[in-house]
């Protein structure tokens, strides 16, 4: 299951992930590839060839999972080949602002998407667990 955080048609989802645990072990921080497919409002995008040390994909369900419990208030996730990124960041009443930019690789990265909207932190549970069982 591709993990997907959805709130009133808005949506993130991580797509067609893949872990090299050889490239992990010989201690390559590229050793895990996706694709991220956003959609905010009217506009949607969808960023592949995304790379990131799976020890930052596992950070990033340990983060959200303080974030919804209110033990930090905000978190960026970064993949580290074109730097596409997202922001999550919450306030005291349980709203979380889900904002960041994505690159598509083709067309010489010609297109990309800023994008923002809010979700509540109730939704997050299923998205932490499809984060850890990649």
């Amino acid at each position: 299951m591709n993990p997907k955080l959805e709130y009133c048609g808005n949506y993130i989802e991580i797509k067609d992930f893949k872990h090299f645990i050889e490239e992990e072990k010989a201690g390559n921080p590229y050793n895990c590839v996706f694709s991220i497919k956003v959609k905010s409002g009217l506009f949607a995008g969808y960023a592949n060839a995304c790379e990131a040390d799976y020890k930052e994909v596992k950070k990033l369900a340990e983060k959200l999972d303080e974030l919804i419990n209110f033990k930090i208030s905000e978190f960026t996730f970064t993949e580290i080949s074109y730097g596409n990124s997202i922001s999550f960041i919450a306030d005291k009443f349980g709203h979380i602002k889900i904002k960041g930019n994505i690159i598509h690789d083709g067309d010489m990265m010609t297109h990309s998407l800023k994008f923002e909207f809010i979700a509540e932190q109730t939704v997050f549970s299923d998205f932490i667990t499809a984060l850890r069982n990649l």
